[in-house]
């Protein structure tokens, strides 16, 4: 299972530390994907400095763990495993021995860890977006396609944390851009403006004419045939510049083949997806 996490900081070096903290290795081992960045030009004074990344472990420190953790646990004396297992006992019979004292709290502990977690359970499903926030949406939305120079009819729904809207209108490729450049542009405005001194971050996903469905289907069906090709030739594939959703598309496509490794190169917005094959085909 791919172990992963999301972490905020001012920069990329600050972000895979924390995540490195987090799951135990160095920033080395890791890979990342950029989700949003601010602080450039004059973002930076509208939101201050800051980069979301989401990281994961890579493939190779997985097995190299996995290994490490296979020779140490050969390597333990028989002699621990005799204290372990005599320390084991000692403590079940000192449980044992204790029960009939807390035989009457247990219920009630039982009861309070239940009622937090209902309580954190019911804190997430309750959440409401508020009705300012999406019309803030649709508010600096409009005024962005108006400087573009469209008509568009805006189609709202909510779920969970997460705004959709979705536009319709003629000349719908102005919006789109270069590989949907200018749809992830707009997009990412839209949430600053939304998330801009709110305590509770609301996602923002904006659409048009299905285009990130077919995108992603695309995207997709391209992580397969490199798949095959990087498999058959033995040789590496570094893609053209994209954007960090559609380098974790192909990422996500691709995860689950142990002959295939994935990782990102240089620096935004020319940062390229690299695929290439595990140590382990290579070396045969």
């Amino acid at each position: 299972m791919l172990r992963k996490t999301e972490k905020t900081a001012k920069n990329i070096n600050d972000a895979l530390d924390l995540a490195a903290q987090e799951l135990g290795v160095t920033a080395e081992e890791l890979s990342y994907e950029v989700i949003r960045e601010s602080g450039k030009g004059l973002m930076k004074f509208l939101v201050g400095s800051e980069v979301e990344i989401v990281a994961w472990v890579t493939k190779e420190a997985e097995m190299e763990e996995a290994e490490k953790a296979k020779e140490e646990k050969s390597v333990k004396s028989e002699a621990a495993v005799k204290t372990e297992k005599s320390e084991t006992a000692v403590k079940i019979q000192a449980k044992k021995e204790a029960k009939p004292e807390n035989k009457e709290a247990a219920p009630e502990k039982e009861a309070r860890i239940s009622e937090k977690k209902a309580n954190r359970r019911e804190a997430c499903s309750d959440f409401v977006i508020p009705k300012e926030s999406v019309d803030d949406a649709k508010m600096f939305l409009g005024e962005v396609l108006k400087k573009i120079g469209l008509e568009a009819t805006l189609s709202v729904k909510l779920d969970g944390n997460t705004i959709y809207i979705d536009v319709s209108g003629d000349k719908m490729g102005l919006l789109i851009g270069k590989r949907g450049d200018t749809l992830d542009a707009v997009q990412y405005l839209t949430s600053l403006y939304v998330n801009k001194g709110k305590g509770q971050y609301i996602k923002v996903s904006i659409d048009t004419e299905n285009y990130r469905a077919k995108r992603e289907e695309t995207l997709v069906r391209l992580a397969k045939g490199l798949q095959r090709s990087v498999i058959r030739d033995k040789k590496d594939v570094t893609l053209e510049p994209m954007s960090p959703n559609e380098r974790r598309i192909i990422h996500a496509a691709l995860q689950h083949d142990k002959r295939i490794v994935t990782y990102s190169v240089g620096e935004e917005p020319n940062r390229r997806l690299v695929v290439a094959l595990a140590k382990n085909e290579k070396a045969e």
